[in-house]
């Protein structure tokens, strides 16, 4: 009985402890019933790794900058230079993954290095191809399915749009050449569809809790209505930069919803060539409430308009951070505005590369920096953010939020 009453106590300690935003020490492992997604900090770009609630696994995004000292507007490779960006991914993938030889989906939101890699972040592979960002892991990594927005063609806007923004898509082709013939299933994103990423080992226990909505893919957005798309723009597609086509997905878990939609724009800027680039817009009449949102484009200067946030009202936003203006300070108070809807919301982000852009009184709304973990309980009811320690080593957890009740 003693013993029971202290290993009581503890727990009620530690629960007190969570309730007040410490941290525990080491984030417990994924059961089955969570969902956990990583948004995996390396100061180069995108990287978000799920593990769904029956094990399926999902990794959206691989980005290198290839730049490991970072420059005057860049931020440096964390937690270090001694590893490529890659394999820090990998490292932490392999500690975290229920399966950590391979993965069920990758999707590769568009072309831009930050997101796919880079010739400067690239070392030589075994197979033909050079290693960086996504290639560097599916070649560590086993991707079963990999999704991007425009295969095989890759003619929108136009193959030399590509070209001419992405100078690491040639070694792309031909990791997915390579992969495709060593058995990886190899698919068009499909905006609309509620069925190209799904649950692949207990479906069934899941039916009517869980699902991935293809929102926004190649221009194209869900209008809500089955597996419906329409266009959003009128004009010259060939004006495009690379993040408008960007592919995006909501995904839902009981009353959780999550929201990623790569690097689409939502205002204009003189400076564009297009001036059709309020794409977030259109995803807003579609995307529903939206309980922990990732960033458009790193909450950069053309991002998160009024209306997605009217319509979205997020209670986190997470910021992947890699330059000075991410976020920007004006975007930045746009989601601080409570006018434009009044709820509480909290702040992540993945380095504190714009802290000194932002200024203290500001870079204040943010958790500490780190690896961002959003692990949603059983039933979708309930969750609770972890930020993890870069440079421990070892994961341990620097602040544990609160569980929050939907």
């Amino acid at each position: 009985m003693k013993a029971y009453r202290i290993l009581l106590g503890v727990s009620l300690f530690l629960s007190l402890c969570a309730s007040r935003g410490q941290a525990q020490e080491y984030l417990g492992a994924w059961e089955e019933g969570y969902m956990d997604i990583h948004h995996i900090a390396t100061g180069q770009g995108d990287c978000i790794f799920a593990v769904l609630p029956d094990s399926t696994t999902l990794l959206m995004d691989a980005g290198d900058n290839g730049l490991p000292d970072g420059s005057r507007h860049w931020y440096r490779r964390v937690p270090d230079a001694s590893m490529p960006t890659g394999g820090w991914i990998c490292r932490y993938i392999r500690h975290f993954s229920p399966n950590p030889s391979e993965i069920d989906y990758a999707l590769l939101t568009h072309f831009h290095g930050d997101h796919l890699g880079t010739p400067g972040g690239a070392v030589p592979g075994p197979h033909g191809y050079a290693l960086s960002g996504l290639t560097y892991v599916g070649d560590s990594i086993r991707f079963k399915t990999l999704l991007d927005r425009d295969y095989p063609s890759y003619d929108f806007p136009s193959r030399e749009n590509i070209l001419r923004e992405c100078p690491f898509f040639g070694e792309y082709r031909k990791f997915v050449d390579y992969q495709r013939a060593n058995g990886m299933d190899m698919q068009k994103f499909v905006p609309g569809r509620g069925d190209q990423i799904v649950l692949r080992h207990k479906p069934g226990k899941y039916r009517g809790k869980f699902g991935i909505r293809n929102l926004v893919g190649n221009a194209r957005v869900w209008t809500g209505r089955g597996d419906e798309v329409m266009t959003m723009y009128q004009g010259d597609s060939t004006l495009f930069d690379e993040n408008q086509p960007s592919c995006g997905i909501r995904i839902s878990y009981g009353k959780f919803t999550y929201y990623n939609c790569g690097d689409i724009p939502g205002l204009n800027f003189s400076r564009y060539k297009c001036k059709e680039r309020d794409f977030e817009s259109y995803v807003a009449d579609v995307c529903g409430r939206i309980t922990v949102m990732k960033c458009d484009h790193h909450a950069a200067t053309d991002v998160m308009n009024e209306k997605l946030l009217r319509a979205s009202r997020p209670e986190a936003f997470i910021i992947m951070a890699g330059h000075r203006e991410h976020p920007y300070p004006p975007t930045m108070e746009r989601m601080l505005d409570r006018s434009i809807w009044p709820d509480d919301r909290d702040f992540y982000i993945t380095t504190d590369s714009s802290r000194e852009d932002l200024g203290e009184t500001m870079w204040s709304v943010f958790k500490p920096y780190g690896h961002i973990v959003v692990r949603v309980y059983p039933g979708g009811r309930t969750y609770r953010i972890f930020v993890l320690d870069v440079f421990s080593g070892d994961y341990r957890v620097k602040y544990a939020s609160p569980l929050h009740k939907l």
